[in-house]
């Protein structure tokens, strides 16, 4: 399998929400593959060797054939700057005020077939491609208990979604970007190859609590873990800055690696300030890493030192 790996403590990069994109089906409405090289490229400032990629159905069914050039545009504009692509298939999670769209409890109860074509279209083009990492089948599932009446319909979306990927004979590992909660992360691990978490801890010590439940989930199912969303926002840049510090430094450790959440500050919630989610310090959740003008935020300079750990 390609890039299966034992760890990932080596893992470091960003989630990479196009600055012009308000929502995830306008950051491929409107591609541009040179405005999206400029904005790929801060990256590698911080010394990522990943991004992971976000697309939709609904980004996708609009205009099939023009979506899919633009997402194998972004793939091998990361490719050209050596950068791992996690593509991230569909989006359970949802903002409350200024939604990022993605895949609705509604959405579950509609045909699938066309949304398995989504997948099959994407995927086959791509399953010997040494570019991507894994494939991250759903962010944030939202299934955290069985008895939930919509977690049969959700476990039985996903587990179609994992069987295509497979049928198409990607050659690559298969992962969840579920959300941090053991029974979260315990549900969808028998589809995955790699687990996957997204612990955002606010101190060091609820990261640590955190991390012991991915260790005891990774344990029970006998996989490799990685994580493709961690560390908190925050307005406040020092903050944000310490946080990140020590955050990269436990995750490095703890063998998962990390990857920021919204690279550049741009449209969408949680990439610019006077729009914020909860999910961060002092329940301000701003999570760009770099400015508008495409520098790291104050504090953060010490993202461009050689990395304790290299991509093998």
């Amino acid at each position: 399998m390609i890039h299966r790996y034992a760890d990932y403590r080596w893992l470091r990069g960003f989630n990479m929400i196009p600055s012009w994109g308000a929502r995830i089906e306008q950051a491929w409405w409107d591609y541009d593959g040179s405005r999206f090289r400029e904005e790929a490229t801060l990256a590698t400032h911080a010394q990522a060797n990943c991004i992971r990629l976000w697309i939709e159905f609904t980004a996708w069914m609009a205009d099939p054939d023009r979506v899919q050039a633009a997402f194998m545009d972004a793939v091998t504009a990361l490719g050209e700057l050596d950068l791992l692509v996690i593509p991230c298939l569909f989006n359970r999670w949802h903002d409350l005020d200024y939604d990022y769209g993605g895949t609705y409890n509604e959405d579950l109860c509609r045909h699938i077939e066309p949304r398995l074509e989504y997948v099959r279209t994407l995927v086959e083009p791509l399953i010997a491609d040494q570019r991507i990492l894994t494939w991250d089948l759903c962010n944030e599932p939202a299934t955290c208990r069985l008895d939930d009446p919509m977690a049969a319909r959700e476990l039985h979306w996903l587990n179609q979604v994992a069987d295509t990927v497979r049928r198409t004979g990607a050659q690559q590992s298969i992962t969840i970007g579920t959300h941090q909660s053991g029974d979260n992360m315990d549900i969808f691990a028998p589809l995955c190859d790699v687990l996957c978490c997204h612990p955002y801890g606010r101190t060091p010590e609820e990261l640590r609590q955190m991390l012991a439940v991915c260790a005891t989930v990774q344990k029970r199912h006998n996989k490799p873990m990685l994580s493709n969303e961690t560390i908190p926002g925050c307005l406040d840049d020092k903050k944000r800055a310490d946080c990140a510090r020590w955050t990269i430094a436990m995750m490095e450790d703890a063998g998962y690696g990390w990857m920021g959440w919204g690279m550049r500050e741009g449209r969408a919630i949680s990439t610019r300030r006077d729009r914020y989610d909860g999910n961060g310090i002092d329940g301000q959740g701003f999570h760009a890493w770099f400015t508008r003008s495409g520098q790291l935020r104050p504090g953060l300079e010490f993202l461009r030192d050689r990395p304790r750990f290299q991509r093998p």
